[in-house]
């Protein structure tokens, strides 16, 4: 985790407008433009309830708050629509799950699951996957509805244009959460992978590697989430580096080597997925004091030097947060976990 120069807090879930606060300034994302500027004497930011109180100079008090109508400085709403905002009081991880489920939420921009707002333009079938996990269980599919209605590509392309074969399962789980095996483009995807298929598993390049266990364990998942019968499909029994990160289905997973627990500090969450699926311990990496809990380092296809504005601290390190795949990874471990 890197440390912004200066503390911030982002406000805008969902389909609301997006806010950023540092600094003693609230600014609009877009545009980048100031609509709150104050004398700052002090600040407190209380994360996990999605609020900054600030004390000016002059002895004035200033509340900015998000809660499930909108977002609030004072009594001013300044953007609104509906959300879900549970306080997973019945978890033993309430506190990060509230964090982790603002990161998620955060991301969501004009209507679309992106991994991170600031350093990518276009959702990721994959982290929109995992997006749709967490949204889905926190009942804030709503959010993203109208962007799953109006794909029409089977592949994302966004690592490097490459037709990556993971997206077609995730595509289909994606498709699950808000329609039906009738939708038009589940039989492209189904006919595109049996078009990709040798053995009975999905063959093709995900992460520029061969990830093949991996990419028929989605196959599976979307079509299992559709209603479809996947018995044609057939999970191959070879080494696959990311065979422990699908950790929704571990019975069809036979792992020829030993478990590796070195975190990864540019793409934690490849470790989150891992331990997730090994039951493994987390917590001296969980860093609940800090804001955001989730990010990426040295990504291929970010645009750091967008991250600017936020921290010149990022931009310079190659390094965003928050991030939603990582957010994602870590939500859904926690909330396996009640007191």
């Amino acid at each position: 985790m890197i440390n912004a120069e200066h503390k911030f807090f982002l406000f805008g879930m969902g389909d609301r407008e997006k806010f950023i606060y540092k600094c003693g300034q609230l600014i609009k994302y877009k545009g980048y433009e100031v609509v709150f500027n104050w004398s700052v004497k002090s600040e407190e930011f209380i994360y996990d309830r999605y609020t900054v109180v600030i004390t000016t100079n002059g002895g004035e008090r200033i509340t900015i708050k998000e809660n499930e109508s909108g977002v609030f400085v004072d009594d001013l709403c300044i953007t609104a629509s509906k959300l879900n905002l549970p306080d997973f009081e019945e978890y033993k991880y309430a506190k990060e799950l509230r964090i982790l489920h603002h990161e998620v939420l955060i991301n969501v921009i004009d209507g679309k699951p992106v991994p991170n707002y600031f350093v990518y333009d276009k959702p990721w079938y994959r982290d929109g996957a995992m997006m749709g996990m967490v949204l889905k269980h926190t009942n804030n599919l709503h959010t993203i509805k109208n962007w799953i209605l109006s794909i029409t590509e089977i592949y994302d392309r966004n690592n490097a244009g490459g037709c990556e074969p993971d997206n077609l399962g995730e595509l289909l789980y994606i498709l699950s959460l808000v329609s039906d095996k009738d939708n038009p483009l589940v039989k492209r995807i189904i006919d595109e992978g049996k078009r990709i298929m040798v053995d009975g598993h999905l063959t093709g390049i995900t992460d520029f590697n061969d990830h093949h266990i991996y990419s028929t364990l989605w196959f599976k998942l979307g079509l299992n989430a559709l209603g479809i019968d996947s018995d044609f499909v057939s999970v191959p029994q070879k080494f696959d580096s990311y065979s422990r990160m699908f950790w929704m289905d571990k019975s069809e997973v036979e792992l020829k080597t030993p478990f590796k627990s070195e975190y990864d500090k540019d793409y934690p969450y490849l470790w989150w997925a891992c331990i997730h699926f090994e039951n493994e311990s987390f917590e001296d990496k969980l860093l609940s004091d800090t804001y955001p809990l989730s990010w990426e380092r040295n990504a291929s296809q970010a645009k750091y030097d967008r991250i600017a504005p936020l921290s010149s601290i990022y931009a310079e390190n190659k390094f965003s947060a928050p991030h939603t795949w990582h957010a994602s990874e870590m939500f859904l471990y926690l909330i396996e976990m009640r007191k």
